[in-house]
């Protein structure tokens, strides 16, 4: 008989929303689950379309006190889709309550939230996943294996890039993730925390390609735009974050992340290059993976020697992933899809999911040490 998880997702937002999707497809997309996920209670605080939003998303329940979600004993996880100023909050009573945990990102909107976060989890039994949905394409993790196997050598330099021109117009009303007093940050914390975790994830846990030193510089293109309210506002946080880092290993590179690039979509892209081979990946073009393999001659008339186009597309470890098909394309929501397939699956087995909370803290600490340069104007040493 399959084991029933039960969860809880908190919020119906955007993210809330995909996660829901995303859970509600898992008996989908892998065959022979030895779990189920339900859907059993969606946390909102808007009462006059709590009961709808649920039965919309597929819940069994609502409930719009959090307290009350967490006291259910029937509730396995809590699913966090709420804006980054109450993560902590919300992971302190969670953890408390004995709950597993998934959390979008960012973890928390500072460092010593973060490592506090840590020190709560610190011995317990429960598992504690981040949200980083772009480490779950096939294409990603088959760039992770090439790093992993040595392909490319020793790490020299690389650029991760995530854009968007969803803040090109200042005639737009601005957002919860426009506010620092709400998001704790800006575009730092919402596009570039993916890039930061794509680069980390890509490169893997050794220690030599670890970040050493960051130096931040944050821009703002539109003082003054609508607020939230319909009124003139001024814009408080970074609309772009660009950083210059250097890994322990010597490695230096870019990191950017913007809502203010016209022209753009979701363009998240990852450049690696080694002392024997290079990486490409656009999420605009998930599908491939760019490897250049240097060990091929370039003569005569370039010989073999080039990027190649690997096939990624839904080529997951078979005989779990069933659907889509290995050879059709490969979507923005599939990556969100093997996360959840990903953590669940450690819930069941017991697991320290991945990318964890200690993935999430990682990149909370890097992103405080770019805006600790950005406001001092200086190279900061991450640690």
């Amino acid at each position: 008989m399959k084991k029933t998880i039960s969860v809880a997702v908190v919020g119906k937002g955007s993210m809330g929303r995909t996660h829901s999707a995303s859970v509600a497809l898992l008996k989908y997309c892998y065959k022979d689950l030895p779990f189920e996920v339900k859907l059993h209670t969606l946390v909102t605080r808007n009462e006059s379309t709590a009961e709808k939003d649920a039965d919309a998303l597929g819940f069994e329940n609502f409930c719009l006190d959090y307290d009350e979600c967490l006291a259910d004993p029937d509730i396995d996880v809590v699913d966090i889709c709420t804006p980054n100023n109450v993560h902590y909050e919300m992971i302190e009573k969670a953890v408390k309550a004995g709950k597993h945990i998934l959390c979008e990102k960012p973890l928390a909107v500072s460092a010593e939230q973060a490592d506090r976060i840590m020190q709560l989890i610190d011995g317990r039994k429960e598992c504690y996943g981040m949200v980083f949905n772009n480490r779950h394409l096939a294409s990603v993790i088959r760039a992770k294996e090439l790093v992993a196997e040595g392909r490319l050598g020793r790490i020299l330099s690389f650029r991760a890039v995530y854009l968007h021109s969803s803040g090109t117009d200042p005639m737009k009303s601005a957002g919860w993730k426009q506010n620092r007093d709400v998001c704790g940050g800006g575009v730092l914390f919402d596009l570039g925390s993916h890039a930061i975790d794509l680069l980390c994830s890509v490169l893997g846990d050794n220690s030599e390609n670890r970040f050493d030193t960051v130096f931040g510089m944050s821009q703002i293109g539109f003082e003054k735009r609508i607020g939230m309210d319909g009124k003139e506002w001024e814009t408080n946080a970074d609309e772009a974050f660009y950083i210059t880092a250097r890994l322990k290993n010597g490695a230096c590179g870019t990191i950017e992340a913007s809502k203010i690039c016209v022209g753009t979509n979701d363009d998240l892209s990852l450049e690696v290059y080694g002392t024997d081979g290079a990486l490409r990946f656009s999420l605009m073009d998930a599908n491939f993976l760019g490897f250049y393999d240097k060990k091929y001659t370039g003569i005569p008339h370039g010989g073999d020697r080039g990027f190649t186009k690997i096939e990624c597309v839904n080529r997951y470890d078979m005989p779990e992933a069933v659907f889509p098909g290995m050879r059709a394309p490969v979507g923005w929501l599939r990556g969100h899809v093997h996360s959840m397939y990903s953590f669940y699956k450690a819930v069941y087995e017991g697991k320290t999911p991945s990318p964890s909370f200690a993935d999430g803290a990682y990149v909370n600490k890097i992103m405080q040490a770019a805006y600790d340069s950005d406001r001092d104007k200086k190279t900061v040493y991450v640690g």
